[in-house]
């Protein structure tokens, strides 16, 4: 018999929990000590912090909603008590990235309204700023160390381990995360417990993990992948999950060797800082399924991992911040379909620019409607609206056509398109181009101001050895695309500009070329 799909956090963690209470739920590290709650602990802890919010008045009551609360901290193991615990008071989580300076996280919380803090006590000197800083920040509670009155331990207190006095509605609001400003300044993502219900069930439905996986948390838990498409949907499966609190890639291969780590979530950049270092790459042998996403992954990396790592399932999905998983493309096409984002795992059509759905093999704005897209960015109702078009369908920005197969192609940024003398280019295909030659280890192609033509390509190049000279890499890549998309010019650099999450953050390096212009395009 089907079991039924929890659609609130606290469900989905209890549905788990009496299934199997005595399992692992979650592995974390503080130094050398390792931490560890089974489902019936994770359960039970998750219910004492709930009720030590009903208790300070920051629960979701019928009179009011529940306080918006925050969380910055890295993969801690008190992260997924804060996570349920919040979900099952009626807070909203907003889940601050540890990798943003001061000033942006500053703004993230005052974007908020955040009225608590958990926050790890190695950011306890900024967080006691932020109190100043912050006008509806009222109590920071310090995770990653158990020792003091202004702990978690401490708050949560003689809290009762029942169920907290709460209502949970799917419809109700349940975290916000921040989209990874690739072309601007980070978004508040508000999601209800049923868009991500609904996207955790997803990711277990559709990757091919099994009952005895053990799954590694690499990347953040502020990042909507990692918390939403990979940890989460771990606790639906009622799979045990280690958080590594950062990334690199021997600490990676000690999660696989002392930890029994089977399976794990990678954006591109983890995958290539663990192909470049020989010694943990070849210390895998108890690993067997790695997804790759996050942000686009080039096809010559990805056949690089397969290449290393033959007897290993290597796979890739897509997503966004507001909708979540859009495509998967199993392992078994990663040959026939290796150009591919996989087929789409929620309603998706390819949109003409009135935002009507174009035929099969036409190039348009990719688009999905359902449960599983966002409530709306926070303090930002236009932006909510503008995501909007056609019957219900949120925009996702990207460029697409959908093949024969039924496989979604992305085809690029609908914002980094390149409008060059009336020709629409797309930095994607030219960077394709780039990566053929094996010199170029990353490279990002962007828009550039030309009296003439309005905009040529130029590209950045990231420096590895044995790198050509700029004209016979522009030559080279003249021989497989037409002449007019080739790159003006390319300047050879030592590192690209990223998000915390691994997208290149081109609005910083086109922002160079259009100094004193009225406008950016």
């Amino acid at each position: 018999m089907t079991r039924p799909v929890p659609m609130t956090f606290g469900a989905l963690l209890r549905e788990s929990a009496d299934r199997h209470p005595d399992k692992i739920a979650v592995v974390g590290y503080r130094g050398a000590t390792r931490h560890v709650l089974s489902y019936r602990d994770l359960d039970l802890a998750a219910n004492r912090l709930a009720n030590a919010l009903v208790r300070d008045g920051f629960a979701k009551m019928p009179d009011r909603p529940g306080s918006r609360l925050a969380i910055m901290a890295p993969n801690d193991i008190d992260y997924p008590v804060v996570h349920f615990g919040a979900a099952r008071a009626g807070c909203p989580l907003a889940h601050i990235s540890i990798r943003a300076n001061e000033a942006g996280r500053a703004a993230m919380l005052a974007l908020v309204d955040a009225e608590a803090l958990f926050v790890h006590c190695d950011f306890a000197h900024e967080a006691r700023d932020l109190l100043d800083s912050v006008p509806r920040l009222k109590r920071l509670i310090f995770i990653g160390d158990d020792r003091g009155s202004d702990t978690l331990v401490a708050f949560i207190g003689d809290a009762a381990d029942n169920d907290a006095p709460v209502v949970i509605a799917p419809e109700d609001p349940a975290a916000i995360t921040f989209s990874s400003g690739s072309t601007g300044e980070p978004k508040g993502v508000l999601v209800s417990h049923r868009n991500r219900s609904t996207s955790s069930q997803i990711g277990a439905d559709i990757f091919e993990l099994t009952d005895d996986d053990i799954l590694g948390c690499t990347t953040p838990l502020f990042h909507v992948a990692g918390l939403f498409l990979w940890f989460q949907m771990g606790i639906r499966r009622g799979l045990p999950i280690v958080l590594i609190e950062k990334w690199a890639p021997d600490l990676f291969a000690d999660a696989v060797s002392h930890d029994g780590v089977t399976a794990a979530f990678l954006v591109p950049t983890q995958l290539t800082g663990l192909l470049n270092d020989v010694t943990s790459a070849a210390s895998l042998d108890g690993l067997r399924f790695l997804n790759i996403s996050g942000a686009p992954c080039p096809t010559v990396l990805l056949k690089q991992a397969r290449a290393t790592w033959p007897d290993k399932v290597v796979v890739e999905h897509y997503g966004q911040s507001e909708s979540c998983p859009l495509a998967y493309r199993p392992a078994t096409f990663a040959d026939k379909k290796p150009d591919s984002a996989g087929r789409p795992c929620v309603e998706m059509a390819i949109l003409d620019r009135d935002g009507t759905p174009m035929l099969q093999g036409e190039a348009g704005e990719v688009a999905t409607r359902g449960s599983h897209t966002l409530i709306g960015y926070i303090g930002d109702e236009a932006g909510t609206q503008a995501l909007y078009v056609g019957d219900a369908w949120l925009k996702s920005g990207d460029i697409g056509r959908i093949d024969e197969d039924g496989f979604l192609h992305l085809i690029d940024r609908l914002k980094d398109i390149i409008i060059s003398g009336g020709e629409n280019i797309f930095p994607a295909e030219v960077e394709r181009a780039l990566y053929q030659h094996p010199a170029v280890h990353e490279c990002a192609v962007f828009g550039v101001p030309h009296d003439k033509w309005g905009e040529v390509p130029a590209a950045h190049v990231v420096k590895t050895e044995g790198i050509p000279d700029e004209a016979t890499l522009i030559a080279f890549v003249e021989q497989q695309i037409p002449h007019y998309k080739r790159p003006r010019f390319i300047k050879f650099v030592k590192a690209l500009p990223r998000t915390a999450i691994g997208k290149v953050q081109k609005n910083i390096i086109r922002a160079e070329y259009w100094k004193g212009r009225e406008r950016m395009i």
